[in-house]
């Protein structure tokens, strides 16, 4: 029984009479069942780490973490397995002719538009997820950069550019691997290695410097720049997307944080620039901060509420005793009165 609902529900996704409302549609069901599938994994994993006996603060980060690296690598070996065997052949095929269907093979079209719907649904549908997470985080560049990335993929698939998007998907799928596996490594060791610190953090500065100032510009960006006029929206939503990646890039957050930290309580990496660019629980460090500030003011009011105690306790002693010596002064001045007055009617 469930082998024919996967097969029916198969045949509605390579149906050649969908439309991009229906892609959309899918996309939307599909985010909702890894979201299902999500909330099961950290079940799962959260068991494991507390038989390990790990810090439950740590738990969410190490959650999504393992989370992103099995998607990244299962998606790296498919995307790259599906490029080399059944992509790659067309593409020789294809430039071996005479007159060509395109000038570079970089845009090369869709050799089976369903496997391309299934494939495109599937990624989006992952981006989409990511970026409900960062939302939910507070991390809203990063949650931007995935809407933009999503609007590309989208982009490719009405397009038909299969060789693009794959090969897209296949960078950055190795790319991101590497990148949460040196986060996974950073945040299981211990803050006092800066030594292993700064290694994880040269990686990932050197991993992305490879990619997004070398790899990416000569093989996309520069192609895309010269595209005919009708690829005008994959310019647009590559360069957008292009441009958040620079902006949520290791070395501008090397700016930001020699810029907009120049005390340890305004960074969660507690003034060290390695481990603010390996600090991704921003929300929590913003929590615990305000919490901090709270407690500060609290502990500030009640000690000026003390201070003001005890001057009034000050004030009121020194009054009483200024009207104890009134009280005696007038006392002694009456009491020479009456002597004086005894004197004067001893002599009448």
């Amino acid at each position: 029984m469930v082998l024919l609902q996967l097969r029916s529900f198969r045949s509605w996704l390579v149906s050649s009479d969908r439309s991009l409302r229906d892609t959309l549609n899918s996309i939307f069901w599909l985010s909702c069942v890894l979201g299902i599938v999500f909330l099961q994994f950290r079940r799962l994993v959260v068991r494991l780490l507390r038989l390990g006996r790990v810090k439950g603060r740590k738990h969410g980060p190490i959650v999504q973490l393992l989370w992103n690296i099995c998607f990244y690598t299962s998606a790296t070996i498919f995307l790259l397995l599906y490029q080399m065997l059944l992509i790659r052949p067309e593409v020789v095929r294809e430039s071996g002719k005479y007159f060509p269907q395109y000038n570079n093979a970089i845009f090369a079209t869709a050799c089976d538009p369903a496997k391309f719907e299934i494939i495109t649904v599937v990624l989006v549908a992952f981006r989409v997820f990511s970026t409900v997470s960062k939302l939910s985080s507070g991390d809203y560049s990063v949650a931007f950069s995935s809407a933009l990335c999503s609007t590309l993929l989208l982009c490719c698939f009405t397009l038909r550019l299969e060789n693009y998007s794959i090969l897209l998907n296949l960078y950055l799928a190795i790319y991101s691997t590497f990148e949460e596996t040196f986060l996974l490594y950073a945040s299981q060791t211990d803050q006092k290695h800066n030594g292993k610190l700064t290694v994880f953090v040269l990686l990932k500065c050197g991993t992305w410097i490879y990619l997004f100032l070398n790899l990416l510009p000569f093989e996309f960006l520069i192609p895309t720049l010269y595209a005919r006029r009708e690829l005008f929206p994959l310019k647009l939503c590559f360069w957008l997307w292009y441009c958040s990646c620079v902006w949520n890039s290791p070395l501008l957050k090397l700016l930001y944080h020699k810029i907009y930290h120049p005390h340890p309580n305004d960074c969660a990496g507690g003034g060290s620039a390695v481990r603010c660019i390996l600090s991704n629980d921003w929300q929590s460090f913003r929590h615990f901060r305000n919490l901090e500030h709270a407690y500060l003011e609290l502990m500030m009011h009640q000690s000026r509420a003390r201070a003001n105690a005890a001057t009034t306790n000050e004030n009121a002693t020194m009054t009483a005793f200024q009207t104890i010596k009134c009280v005696v002064s007038l006392k002694r001045k009456l009491k020479r009165l009456r002597e004086n007055k005894e004197q004067l009617d001893k002599y009448k």
